[in-house]
């Protein structure tokens, strides 16, 4: 991982030195404090080679979720940022050029408001557990989202960069066992693209003071604008390594995206109700 994937590396070596406990106080003298509670490598299959390689794709993503709401602790702790108990604070590891350091001050809506939004022809399976389920995207609204979305982003990173250790375990059949591993998680990117975008728009008609937060310099729509373009240049170079890789080894796939999800998400994002928030992403 240090040699190939450095930042996945990264990722899990700023978690695993974080101490277990942390904590600060605010200049009024209050403290706030939190536990690591899961191990760096908890998510982890070690009973095979292949086993480890796989599932250490979902250990970055899990580990990068750890990072993004524990690490700010050890940031306040160096240098106190003033904030409300009430605010979402964050800590983005975008690159390891760009990590951000997040204090997310306007009140969110959780994305089960987006339900409505999202027609039956369009609800993938991940649906059930971002918008309709209980999870961070809930409590946190948009910066929830925004971590899932860096959090697959990482996860599908990891899995890219290790093409020399699949070609090594499967010298023969490895392109298929490769894309296979990336199909869901390269499909991810457009789910919460999708979703991110349909929040925003929804913020903006009905949310007026969240929007304005959102979209001002540093907020929710920069880190926004870091993951997308991150995403998106991966999936560019995951889409042209398969087609060189094809031409010289087995592969059996008509899509390396989850082909139905793929197709039916993307032509919903080329509709021109998003060319605004498209133009503001790439300023």
């Amino acid at each position: 991982m240090k040699g190939l994937s450095y930042e996945s590396y990264e990722i899990l070596k700023l978690y695993d030195d974080l101490p277990e406990n942390l904590s600060y106080t605010n200049n009024s003298g209050a403290e706030y404090s939190t536990k690591k509670s899961t191990p760096t490598f908890f998510y982890i299959d070690k009973s095979t080679k292949i086993s480890t390689l796989t599932s250490m794709s979902t250990n970055v993503h899990e580990i990068c979720h750890g990072l993004t709401f524990k690490y700010f602790y050890r940031e306040m702790g160096v240098n106190y940022l003033p904030h409300e108990f009430e605010d979402i604070t964050s800590y983005f590891y975008l690159s390891k050029d760009k990590k951000i350091t997040s204090i997310f001050t306007s009140k969110v809506f959780p994305s089960k408001e987006l339900e409505s939004k999202i027609p039956l022809n369009l609800r993938t399976f991940r649906f059930k557990t971002y918008i309709q389920g209980d999870s961070s995207t809930q409590v946190a609204g948009i910066i929830g989202l925004l971590d899932e979305f860096n959090a697959y982003y990482h996860g599908a990173k990891y899995m890219f960069d290790m093409l020399p250790v699949y070609k090594s375990i499967y010298p023969k059949n490895y392109l298929n066992e490769w894309v296979m591993k990336l199909q869901s998680e390269m499909t991810a990117f457009y789910e919460f693209d999708y979703w991110i975008k349909e929040y925003i728009m929804l913020a903006k008609e009905q949310h007026s003071q969240l929007y304005n937060t959102m979209i001002k310099d540093g907020s929710a729509f920069y880190i926004y604008k870091n993951i997308y373009n991150n995403y998106k240049d991966l999936i560019s170079k995951y889409t042209s390594k398969v087609n060189i890789e094809k031409n010289s080894t087995s592969y059996n796939y008509s899509s390396e995206f989850w082909e139905e999800d793929y197709f039916r998400l993307s032509r919903q994002l080329s509709d021109k109700k998003y060319t605004l928030i498209n133009k503001m992403l790439k300023k």
